[in-house]
């Protein structure tokens, strides 16, 4: 006999029958338990029991108690045994709180006259368990169990937690474990989401706050993990948008470009000259901070954005001209407009002098025929096409628009980047010791650029939509008027939302998320425009953000390498003074704050073999591969001692004692990690290899018991994709 199985909204599955008494049902009422066994059981709930058999490779689940035994006695004749998971239904609509819904179980297809017009009524009609056929050809039902409905993004009401579901050709498998749910997809089964909420404690909740902190911070770990489930997701979000500027980049002290001689590399090791050198000719102390920052400070949440902010705001220390003390203070400017307004921030980069060093604005000239001078024209450009509106007018859902032969329509031309370029004539460094600006001023970075009127093209210009700036303006006024109308051009708010998503949440948003984060940019509810706090809320509390798992193909991203080391030693614990982690980034392929161009490490359209945008793979090579994994091996097997040279430092070293209290009983030990650093979601298959592996280890020999364990849950690609 075939036995079906059926869940909340699918269709049936035929599965190989184990062996057991056929049972009918009555309804009392269109929906009701069965009658002879309801009045015998005083529990309000019955266990949901799954079983495999080895010879099809289908799943099977009953909560019919003869049912049951019968399998368990004949089950390994048959092949089939129990799997471990199940949970709990309520037996009837009496003792299912309020909207508790019927589910029918099936057990069979071809029944010519069915034992109750009524089962077949119901089999037919009901939401959670539909079918089609005849009254001569009806399903026959051995119980019906009652379930709660999840609301529209999946959650489900306190007290309950949600039932997962994955179908392929083989039928059907529902599970509360997310662990057994990501197994069914990485095995290539259907994932369905939540489809009925049943009795008990939901770790989806848990499950939706480490991916928060995957997103809002720089890794879980157990006091972060604490502080979101006392809080609360939304109230933690507004927690972190609320909290004052705490991290600092260094104070570094003003050197002039070219280096003294006290202060050159001299070839000694940790000469005073080489260590001078060190802190003021290179970007070490600037990355230093940054990773102690990262690893420590309760900022986290703008200290992502700020890090998210600098790949779409580029400057790169590979610029050998901007000095070190230059980069701090572009840093720290992210760092306090994080939340604040991208029309501000837009204004403070135009006039930063490590912005006008790197792209040309510090000292670009009033164009001048007779002596060949032509205004730079690279500020200009990028602004248009990295900082603001890109190179293609977009729908407010980041989709490109398109003309009526279908092309994409650009959104500037080149006569645009010439005229614009002229607005940024005139603008030089600011002077050393507060003295008046000289036509081009040499390089200091300390303050925000100056204007020298009589450098600057004071012409009429004509820009992107007809706007006509006029002529005779002041450079400040002329900056003043251009950026705001460059900010309010409509592209702005779906191309920095987009961004904003893809390095905080999901390298391939749908549209639909987008749009909604935009439409935020746009009007953050009190009629302001670009209010990046609002944008981040957004981005952070929207539904595609949210919830316990994500099975969408696009989904995600994958952790970039500076995210990914920070978040291995943040989840690990321990002692980190930043030294020995600054230093493995660039064989990543992400130096910090040293981009190989404008256009940062990677490009947000980047797309994989799939067709799928994944802006961090383009990083991903076969050497870089490799050096991420050769990381993680030295995470969790080197201990790196103090550098006595750098102010401050402690040395770096996991501390392994948590870990080892686990590491006599592999599979809770195996479990705690991947809830740390993965959220939960590593499959059972995953961590099943990763628990043999332990046990291959001698059970006294606790630390490699417990550093194998962080490896190999490590280089996984659960961890190094996060969903």
């Amino acid at each position: 006999m075939a036995i079906p199985t059926f869940s909340a909204q699918r269709r049936k599955s035929r599965l190989q029958s184990p062996a057991r008494p056929r049972v009918l049902a009555a309804l009392v009422g269109g929906f009701a338990m069965l009658s002879t066994l309801a009045s015998a059981q005083s529990i309000p709930t019955l266990d949901s029991i799954e079983y495999y058999n080895s010879r099809s490779g289908q799943y099977y689940r009953t909560d019919v108690t003869n049912e049951i035994n019968s399998i368990d006695q004949s089950g390994a004749a048959s092949g089939w045994a129990r799997t471990g998971q199940s949970y709990k239904v309520w037996r009837t609509q009496a003792d299912a709180p309020a909207g508790a819904m019927p589910v029918a179980k099936i057990t069979s297809l071809n029944f010519a006259n069915p034992a109750s017009p009524q089962v077949c009524s119901l089999s037919k009609t009901s939401k959670l368990t539909p079918l089609s056929g005849s009254a001569s050809n009806c399903p026959v039902q051995t119980s019906v169990t009652y379930v709660l409905a999840p609301d529209s993004q999946g959650n489900c009401a306190s007290g309950t937690q949600p039932v997962f579901q994955t179908s392929s050709t083989l039928g059907t498998r529902l599970a509360t474990e997310l662990s057994v749910y990501q197994d069914m997809f990485d095995r290539g089964w259907q994932a369905q989401g939540a489809t009925m909420c049943v009795p008990g404690v939901s770790k989806a909740v848990d499950a939706d706050a480490y991916r928060l902190l995957k997103q809002a911070s720089f890794g879980p770990n157990e006091a972060a993990m604490n502080e979101v489930k006392q809080m609360g997701v939304a109230a933690w979000v507004d927690s972190q948008l609320n909290m004052p500027v705490v991290s600092r980049m260094p104070a570094l002290e003003f050197y002039p470009s070219q280096a003294p001689t006290t202060c050159t590399n001299s070839g000694v090791a940790n000469s005073a000259a080489t260590l001078c050198a060190r802190d003021n000719y290179t970007h070490f102390q600037t990355q230093l901070k940054f990773t102690q920052n990262a690893l420590k400070n309760p900022d986290q949440l703008r200290q992502r954005v700020a890090f998210a902010l600098s790949q779409i705001l580029v400057t790169s220390g590979v610029d050998s001209s901007i000095m070190p003390y230059g980069m701090a203070r572009y840093q720290q400017m992210l760092l306090d407009n994080a939340f604040g307004n991208y029309k501000d921030l837009l204004m403070a980069v135009t006039l930063s002098p490590v912005m006008g060093d790197y792209l040309n604005m510090a000292n670009s000239n009033k164009p001048d025929v007779a002596r060949n001078i032509a205004a730079n024209e690279n500020y200009a450009r990028e602004i248009m096409q990295l900082f603001s509106i890109g190179l293609y007018d977009l729908n407010p859902d980041g989709t490109p628009k398109k003309d009526a032969t279908g092309n994409l329509i650009p959104s500037y031309s080149q006569t645009t980047v010439e005229q614009l370029s002229r607005v940024f004539t005139g603008w030089t460094y600011p002077s050393f010791g507060g003295v008046a600006p000289t036509r081009n001023n040499p390089g200091y970075y300390e303050y925000p650029m100056m204007p020298v009127q009589s450098n600057h093209d004071v012409g009429s210009k004509t820009l992107f939509n007809g706007f006509v700036v006029p002529a005779n303006m002041n450079a400040s006024a002329e900056l003043d008027l251009v950026i705001n109308h460059l900010f309010s051009h409509p592209n702005v708010a779906p191309f920095i939302s987009k961004q904003m998503i893809q390095k905080l949440v999901s390298g391939d948003p749908s549209p639909a998320y987008v749009g909604r984060v935009s439409a935020v940019f746009t009007n953050n509810g009190a009629g302001v425009r670009g209010d990046l706090k609002a944008v981040v809320r957004a981005v952070l509390l929207d539904p595609e953000a949210r919830g316990p798992i994500k099975t969408t193909a696009g989904a995600g991203k994958l952790k970039e390498p500076v995210l990914m080391a920070l978040s291995a030693y943040r989840g690990l614990g321990g002692v980190n003074d930043g030294v020995w982690v600054r230093t493995q980034y660039a064989a990543m392929a992400q130096d910090l704050f040293r981009a190989p161009t404008v256009f940062n490490y990677y490009a947000p359209d980047n797309t994989v073999s799939n067709g799928k945008v994944g802006p961090e793979f383009e990083i991903l090579t076969s050497t870089t591969a490799f050096a991420r994994t050769n990381f993680l091996r030295n995470t969790t097997n080197v201990n790196y001692p103090i550098d006595a040279n750098v102010t401050g430092a402690t040395g770096t070293m996991v501390d392994w004692a948590p870990w080892q209290a686990l590491a006599a009983n592999p599979v809770a030990l195996v479990d705690k990690l991947s809830w740390v650093f993965t959220g939960g979601i590593m499959s059972t298959s995953a961590q099943a290899q990763v628990v043999n592996a332990v046990n291959t280890i001698a059970a006294t020999d606790t630390l490699v018991r417990a550093r194998t364990a962080a490896y190999l849950v490590l280089s996984s690609s659960h961890f190094q994709v996060d969903r």
